[in-house]
């Protein structure tokens, strides 16, 4: 077991229960009421390279991060289109915050399927928090009662924050089936390596976390399969159909939203820009307003998309999604995000030199724009060809079979 040296993270000194939010509407005030406070620490952010326990202490007692928090344990369970609009709001003023938020709250969905008995112990505290890790190393073995597994896992964001860690691993089978679970795993039982040392979303404090044979009690894992045919154990304890849904609506369904509100913080400075700038007479701003109303344009209807599948797919059975549209999911996503790159940069080229300066939140929506869209499971060129072989009814790799090929 790995001690951990002091334990004043709010996780374990706020002293109030999270906030109950009644509607999406009260998810968006608070968030709108936060949002300006964050981007005043954004800076401050930046330089510590995780968020700061101010902010962390913010999103607990909104409730905030509890969006997709079973009533049970004491969420709100509001659902994947509440949680995709106030992380853009978050994301719109302090991008870093709004990434570990969308993160964070996303795990609570995946957390709420797995057994009763690991729910119990995650959510004993009420201000619960967990990170991840999808992209990791070493072997996870079978063993007596449970798995272990040393070895390490990379862009864990927000960890340091944390009290628990889930993990999606390949197993190691005898039989030589190929297997993917996620794991539970507490923060005592594994290192932060602190190598989170980047140019855009600087304060999500993404680090590799590092194991060293740490038993996971097989109550403590779900098989992937099991949570994307909607047939996991957390299904038979929570009534509401979300957690019997798709993933690709839920957990990973405001995957994108975080480059959305990089690219909102973005549009909202450089239309300050504009208004600093602009008259009633022709000022040489023709280009820069059509630049403008063109990105605008673009980031409203990719959000709209993303909203779109949310409200299709985040609440029936997974069972009844198609191969086809759940591509379209994964397709979407990155479309979204990479839509949202692009926003950035077709603005920043015409910003001038004033965008350079590192006191400036153009340059710095700018980073983080690209740094969200960077997330491996964001890039365009993998869902492009996945979508097209899923739609052409050939072979496509499916994570849950750890990359082996099945038709569609």
């Amino acid at each position: 077991m790995i001690a951990v040296e002091e334990d004043t993270r709010p996780v374990y000194t706020a002293k109030t229960t999270p906030a109950v939010l009644a509607s999406y509407a009260e998810a968006i005030e608070r968030a709108r009421a936060l949002g300006p406070t964050l981007g005043e620490r954004a800076t401050g952010t930046e330089r510590l390279r995780r968020l700061p326990d101010e902010n962390v202490a913010d999103l607990l007692a909104s409730g905030l991060y509890g969006l997709m928090v079973p009533k049970r344990w004491g969420g709100s369970e509001l659902g994947a289109e509440t949680m995709i609009d106030v992380t853009i709001e978050l994301g719109s003023h302090c991008s870093s915050t709004g990434w570990v938020h969308m993160l964070w709250t996303a795990h609570m969905w995946l957390l709420a399927l797995f057994p009763e008995r690991a729910q119990a112990e995650l959510w004993a505290n009420p201000n619960t928090l967990a990170s991840s890790v999808v992209s990791t190393v070493g072997d996870v073995v079978p063993v007596p009662g449970g798995y272990t597994w040393t070895g390490r896992g990379f862009f864990s964001s927000g960890v340091d924050h944390c009290n628990w860690l889930t993990a999606a691993v390949p197993v190691k089978r005898e039989d030589g089936q190929p297997e993917r679970r996620w794991l539970l795993i507490p923060r005592e039982d594994f290192t932060i390596v602190d190598d989170w040392h980047v140019v855009g979303l600087k304060g999500t404090g993404s680090k590799t976390i590092e194991l060293n044979d740490v038993f996971i009690p097989d109550y403590r894992t779900v098989a992937w399969r099991e949570i994307e045919e909607g047939e996991s154990p957390g299904k038979a304890i929570h009534a509401n159909p979300m957690y019997g849904a798709i993933s690709s609506a839920n957990f990973t369904a405001a995957m994108a939203a975080p480059a959305v509100g990089a690219a909102r913080g973005f549009l909202r400075t450089y239309f300050e820009r504009l208004k600093s700038k602009s008259s009633n007479v022709d000022d040489g701003l023709t280009v820069n307003f059509a630049r403008w109303a063109a990105a605008a344009a673009e980031v409203d209807s990719v959000h709209a998309l993303t909203l779109q599948n949310a409200n299709r797919y985040s609440r029936i059975p997974a069972r009844q999604v198609s191969s086809e549209e759940r591509a379209k999911c994964g397709r979407d996503q990155a479309f979204t995000a990479q839509t949202c790159r692009k926003v950035a940069n077709y603005l920043y080229e015409e910003g001038g030199g004033t965008g350079l300066y590192e006191k400036s939140d153009m340059q710095r929506f700018w980073r983080d724009a690209n740094g969200a869209a960077a997330h491996h499971g964001l890039t365009w060129d993998w869902h492009a060809v996945l979508y097209a072989r899923t739609m052409l009814g050939l072979p496509v790799a499916t994570p849950g079979s750890a990359n082996t090929l099945v038709r569609s």
